[in-house]
């Protein structure tokens, strides 16, 4: 007859923002990317956005994962708002794609300023969802290198 070794009790838990299993869980993810030939973990990065005495007042995170950047989020302070600062954010963004070699950017919004803004920096919106997040219609732009 067969033994069977009972398994060790396990816990599964919701960490917020954990800067040391994030580490370990990218490590993790990039160790399978190279066993695999899979892409590896996605790198999340920031654009911080300063005044002439170093406050912040706004900022752009995004990720890379296998050539294509993505924002995650934007944003400025009420009071630095349509000033252009998303704009050079945007451009910043594509320029940081661009140097880490992403062939391909995306964001998703439910702004329709910004669907317009990005069009006009040659974005292309390329899905739709109605009713997505926070039930509002959302698109998918990017905007190929």
């Amino acid at each position: 007859m067969r033994t069977l070794h009972p398994m060790s009790d396990v816990i599964i838990r919701e960490l917020s923002q954990d800067e040391d299993f994030g580490h370990w869980f990218h490590e993790l993810i990039e160790l399978e990317g190279r066993e695999t030939g899979h892409v590896g973990a996605a790198e999340d990065r920031y654009l911080v956005l300063s005044n002439e005495i170093g406050d912040w007042i706004g900022g752009l995170r995004f990720t890379l994962r296998g050539g294509i950047a993505q924002v995650v989020e934007i944003a400025v302070t009420p009071p630095e708002r349509h000033h252009g600062h998303a704009h050079r954010l945007l451009e910043a963004f594509e320029a940081s794609a661009r140097d880490n070699a992403a062939h391909l950017a995306e964001f998703w919004t439910d702004d329709k300023d910004s669907e317009a803004l990005l069009a006009a920096m040659g974005w292309s919106a390329v899905l739709r969802r109605d009713r997505y997040m926070a039930d509002h219609s959302w698109v998918l732009m990017e905007k190929r290198f």
